[in-house]
């Protein structure tokens, strides 16, 4: 009977850890060609992170909204503010292409959050990006994203009062 309740579980996490990731190929346009070939256009969109993956992620991180941006006490070290591409504070988009230049505003997860993360498919790697967890393909294209919206990259304000001018000098780094 173990080896069948063995088999049975195997078949089912198979089954779970295929249900992850998931490729809808379409095609957006036919052409005939002069020499009677035809060609298709096809998009390929895969998604890595269902619902149920994506509410995992957010509430890791709802956890830490009382530390400095919103992150575990090992990831505030690890993340470069300075610097880090503006968009990246709210949303990575799928399809977005991470520069090289942008490459090194990428922080790897830490083995408690890939915990939570669906099991890596393919050439797919998980990364943090700004207020995202991404997945991009090897040639860093994101191919799914989740925005956390308790990670929050604020930028310090200081404001100064001279009582006898009615001059307010504000300083905003970004």
């Amino acid at each position: 009977m173990k080896p069948l309740n063995h088999l049975i579980a195997a078949v089912a996490l198979s089954c779970i850890v295929n249900a992850q990731n998931t490729e809808t190929t379409e095609t957006t346009e036919v052409r005939e060609n002069p020499d009677g070939t035809v060609t298709r256009d096809t998009t390929t969109t895969t998604t890595t992170f269902n619902p149920e993956a994506r509410q995992k992620v957010v509430t890791y991180f709802s956890g830490y909204k009382g530390e400095p941006h919103g992150l575990p006490p090992a990831w505030a070290a690890k993340i470069k503010v300075e610097g880090m591409p503006v968009g990246w504070r709210s949303n990575v988009a799928k399809g977005t292409v991470i520069t090289e230049t942008q490459r090194s505003y990428l922080v790897e997860p830490t083995s408690d959050l890939v915990a939570v993360l669906p099991t890596r498919t393919g050439d797919v790697r998980y990364y943090m990006a700004g207020s995202n967890i991404v997945a991009v393909d090897p040639s860093y294209r994101v191919v799914d994203s989740i925005q956390i919206p308790t990670v929050r990259y604020e930028t310090s304000t200081e404001v100064e009062v001279d009582r006898d001018k009615v001059e307010i000098e504000v300083e905003v780094d970004e």
